[in-house]
């Protein structure tokens, strides 16, 4: 699909006979001028699910605008018989109800049945074993390991890829966010001290930004990199730029892709050796982008920060997300196993 406002509409109901297939796709142009309002993600994301469930409705011959809730219901129970995931499926029902709601339809939230069937597709999700998958913890241990092994190496690239574990260990930031440092967002100080400015992150968007001090051991490395690789003296490169074959690095204005950040987590997870991790959603069999947040959430929980604290330094707004990423952590042991631990 070339264009979201080229939705394929269906016969409108009664209820929404003032709506005409016109003023949908002028809504859905509207949404399209000001897609900026969105993160690049949601954006994609919104995407992907709007071309699943095209597809779905051409295959039946029933235009996808606006969206029958019987249908919907349809729809989502046949991608729970084709085993994808329960979350999958609740990305989808909020990815839909944001198209309801930008073309100016109604959103599936109001249908009392499509509820049921989401509650009945993840209550049969979890009986029949199924388990939230986790980035696999990229922990302070590892990052000391690395440390060692990295830290004299004349290679640039991997004075870049422990820079860049470094940051993304201390200042829990996520890749999109990692990558789009520029030099200029650097503050420098006499004695060494780094401060990230940070324009926004993705659940933070304001004028003041988001600040973020580095460690000693991480500004450290982070300023070898910058020295090493010359990028001190290029304010509007990125901080993680590419590194060429004949060891130098490459001054660059575009941020490093998602599939390059991925690389630099697998990369040290080859290093280390480790076994792929079994029984974890498959996509989590190694450190991944998500690695770095996951373990240091998890560090500051065991040296007990508290849950509002590691929330603030994640850029994290619910409560529960941070719970799910320190279920598996000894500082989450139960009160009662303390107790007859003895503790």
């Amino acid at each position: 699909m070339k264009h979201l406002a080229q939705i394929k509409t269906g016969a409108l109901p009664a209820e929404l006979t003032q709506l005409t297939p016109e003023d949908i796709a002028n809504n859905l142009r509207r949404f399209i001028a000001d897609k900026a309002a969105y993160s690049e993600n949601t954006f994609r994301d919104l995407l992907s699910v709007i071309r699943r469930w095209a597809f779905w409705c051409n295959e039946r011959d029933v235009g996808y605008l606006p969206i029958d809730p019987d249908l919907a219901r349809e729809y989502f129970l046949n991608m729970a018989e084709s085993g994808l995931a329960s979350s999958t499926i609740d990305k989808h029902y909020a990815m839909m109800n944001m198209l309801c709601r930008e073309s100016g339809l109604p959103e599936l939230r109001g249908s009392v049945d499509l509820k049921r069937s989401l509650k009945r597709i993840r209550r049969e999700a979890v009986v029949q074993g199924e388990r939230t998958g986790q980035a696999v913890p990229f922990r302070l241990p590892d990052l000391q390991l690395l440390s060692h092994l990295m830290g004299r190496s004349e290679r640039l690239n991997d004075q870049r890829n422990l820079a860049f574990l470094f940051v993304a260990y201390n200042t829990l930031c996520r890749m999109s966010e990692l990558s789009r440092i520029r030099v200029r967002d650097l503050d420098i100080s006499d004695s060494g001290h780094v401060i990230i400015n940070l324009s926004h992150t993705k659940t933070m968007v304001t004028a003041a930004g988001v600040i973020k001090h580095l460690s000693r051991a991480a500004a450290g490395h982070l300023l070898h990199w910058l020295e090493l690789s010359g990028l001190i003296h290029h304010p509007d490169a990125m901080v993680f730029g590419p590194v060429r074959h004949n060891n130098t690095a490459g001054v660059s204005e575009k941020p490093m892709s998602a599939p390059a950040t991925e690389r630099i987590f697998k990369d040290a997870w080859d290093l280390l050796g480790k076994e792929p991790v079994q029984d974890n959603k498959g996509r989590y069999a190694k450190w991944s982008g998500h690695s770095a947040r996951v373990g240091a959430a998890m560090d500051m929980a065991e040296r007990d920060a508290t849950i509002t604290q590691i929330m603030q330094e994640g850029t994290w707004q619910d409560p529960k997300t941070v719970m799910r990423y320190l279920r598996r952590s000894e500082s989450q042991k139960g009160k009662m196993s303390g107790i007859l631990d003895g503790e």
